[in-house]
């Protein structure tokens, strides 16, 4: 995969996690993962579609989910996922790749991204028909991360 599809996801998650959860962020090792992989038990599931199409899975442990919906809503207790914090969790994907999609348009690629699907379980497995997934972590300071799982199919 060429590297000017992952730079905006990665630069544009960063900037985004700082801004709204006033942590620092920054990237882990990048990795491939094969389909299928199992994820953690938040995913958002955002599709493109344009110059180029694919899925990108944002996946986060529960506490991590509520920390970011906690913050989202202004310091607003979230013990548990509950309706609201789950659309402030797929706010959080929306806004990522609505920034990615103007960084996108601004290397004169088009892309146009899906609303936002918020799934919670356990022992999620997913399957992205055999295409290998690339994987970035974004680490935030209180030593959790969110991974953003990129597939894209040319």
């Amino acid at each position: 995969m060429d590297v000017k599809y992952i730079n905006p996801f990665i630069n544009v998650s960063i900037n985004i996690v700082q801004q709204i959860c006033n942590v620092s962020a920054k990237k882990g090792q990048i990795f491939v993962k094969n389909s299928p992989f199992i994820a953690d038990n938040v995913v958002i599931i955002i599709g493109i579609a344009g110059d180029f199409r694919g899925q990108v899975f944002f996946t986060m442990d529960e506490k991590t989910a509520c920390t970011i919906a906690s913050s989202m809503m202004f310091g607003m207790e979230v013990p548990a996922l509950d309706e609201m914090s789950k659309s402030a969790i797929a706010e959080l994907g929306n806004m990522i790749m609505g920034n990615v999609s103007t960084e996108f348009y601004n290397e004169g690629i088009t892309i146009d991204i899906t609303p936002p699907t918020v799934l919670v379980g356990s022992d999620m497995n997913i399957s992205t028909k055999g295409v290998q997934t690339i994987c970035i972590p974004i680490e935030i300071e209180n030593g959790t991360k969110i991974m953003i799982d990129i597939v894209i199919a040319n």
